[in-house]
């Protein structure tokens, strides 16, 4: 087997391995608690690194300086343990003098070639500490693998016009140069940022079969053990910002933590109503409202007629519109003592609004909630966006801004891209079930922006749409430029609404 063959196959066999554990890290990452339908794991990227460094033997021959260089794939399996598919090509030169070895009594050198592929089980030793930080800036890692390695040493003797060959001579033996290998290493690597971060790390390897003391080029004493040290250059794949950095590098306890922080945040139910307008505080926008005055479903002091007065000081609170009034609410010009058809549609404009009114536009609409990066519309929202259809059904005038947003899970650009799905979403489920004119729908977007709370994790309620009624020269944003963000496919506990 020739090392190009081999290494291919080393690619090839890792790889698929890497393959499998990619697709089992999905379906772990989409199971959710049957009793809460929350995902405690994230959707995680892969590390690909470049290595470079050092490599000689260490057995019965001095060794002189040498190099190797390689590549590996590395993928989490949980926050300490992760799998790494390691390649490397190398030379290990050394020279018998000062240790006195001969082969056929000559001094000699010796020139190694190593080439292996390895699958290597690496093992996080710092990432058990449960604190504050969401993010690793260190990382302690030992490790261990086997696999096959391609060698051969080649020797050349040190008096002039003796022997050069290209392969040592194993007397009375017949030997291949691929053979198996076990090897074992310790490192540490620093973050640098979320898509990179470098390392270094020290790995001892030996081989088996005919070849074990034969990598210096003589059997004499010791067992051969091949060194490497190395400098690493990692970057992790992340798919765009969609998934989140390899687990080893992230808090354990970085989803309860926030959490923890998102439900801490949240408002203590308070069912104080200080001005005892029947309105708790919480959700009074007037709490200073005069005793006995009636008011809306916000706690504001109503004025049915639309004319300044408020009803509980209006002596006439059905005042004609169009019509100017005193202090008290009284009209000054009355019309005729019949209604016309002209009077009754301006009462109904005035009562359930024509879409230009202003207190149309401060009128309160459910919102809707998403997933962790999904688009896709829960079945517990299906009433907010019936109710949402009633209303514009009810006001044909009227039209509706649609605006999206996302938590601070994911970069800046990818957020923008998956608030806009969201709000194309909604909007398209009021298109598609309810049957509302798609011109009577503005699509906004806010990405990351004006999150309701203060958190930058994941959090529920900064995953939303919003519904508002539109405003005089409002119109559709563009899609923001990127790559497609999110999935419209439902994910969780349909009937716990996740």
């Amino acid at each position: 087997m020739t090392i190009k063959s081999l290494l291919a196959f080393a690619l090839v066999l890792g790889l698929s391995t890497l393959t499998a554990v990619e697709l089992q890290a999905q379906d772990d990452a989409g199971d959710v608690s049957a009793s809460a339908g929350i995902q405690a794991t994230p959707k995680h990227g892969l590390e690909v690194g470049l290595h470079g460094g050092h490599f000689f033997s260490s057995g019965d021959v001095q060794w002189n300086p040498s190099w190797a260089a390689g590549i590996h794939f590395r993928k989490a399996l949980d926050y300490v343990f992760s799998l790494r598919l390691d390649m490397m090509y190398g030379q290990a030169k050394g020279d018998s003098e000062s240790s006195g070895n001969r082969i056929m009594g000559e001094l000699y050198t010796h020139n190694t070639t190593y080439a292996s592929g390895t699958l290597q089980g690496v093992m996080t030793l710092n990432n058990l500490r449960w604190n504050g930080d969401s993010r690793r800036k260190m990382n302690l890692l030992a490790f261990v693998g086997a696999g096959t390695v391609y060698t051969k040493t080649a020797v050349k003797s040190k008096e002039a016009g003796s022997y050069d060959l290209d392969d040592v001579i194993i007397p009375g033996r017949k030997t291949g140069n691929v053979v198996p290998v076990i090897e074992a290493g310790a490192g540490l690597s620093f973050r640098l940022g979320e898509g990179f971060n470098i390392g270094l790390e020290h790995k001892v390897s030996t081989v088996f079969g005919k070849r074990t003391d034969y990598l210096d080029g003589t059997d004499f004493r010791w067992r051969d053990i091949m060194n490497y040290t190395s400098v690493r250059l990692n970057f992790n794949l992340r798919g765009g910002g969609k998934k989140a950095e390899p687990l080893y590098w992230i808090n354990p306890m970085d989803v309860v933590l926030s959490n923890i922080s998102e439900l801490k945040a949240r408002p203590v139910f308070d069912m104080t109503d200080t001005d005892g307008d029947g309105v708790i505080d919480m959700l009074d926008q007037e709490k200073d409202s005069p005793a006995g005055a009636s008011v809306d479903t916000r706690g504001m002091t109503l004025d049915s007629d639309t004319d300044g007065v408020p009803d509980y000081m209006d002596q006439e609170p059905f005042s004609p519109p169009n019509l100017s009034v005193d202090g008290n609410g009284v009209a000054q010009t009355k019309g005729p003592n019949y209604v016309t058809k002209e009077d009754v549609q301006d009462m109904i404009n005035n009562a359930f609004g024509d879409g230009s009114s202003h207190s149309m536009a401060d009128w309160f609409l459910p919102m809707v909630h998403f997933n962790i990066d999904s688009y896709a519309i829960r079945y517990s929202d299906y009433g907010n966006l019936a109710n949402i259809a009633q209303v514009m059904k009810s006001n044909p005038n009227i039209k509706v801004v649609v605006q999206g947003f996302t938590d601070k899970t994911a970069s800046e650009n990818y957020n923008e891209v998956l608030s806009y799905n969201r709000a194309q979403a909604a909007i398209d489920h009021l298109v598609n079930t309810h049957g509302i004119s798609r011109s009577r729908l503005i699509l906004h977007y806010g990405g990351e922006e004006r999150n309701l709370v203060p958190t930058n994790g994941s959090s529920f309620m900064n995953r939303r749409v919003e519904f508002q009624v539109a405003k005089a020269g409002e119109v559709d944003m563009a899609r923001p430029q990127g790559a497609d963000a999110g999935t419209g496919n439902f994910n969780g506990n349909k009937d716990a609404g996740y």
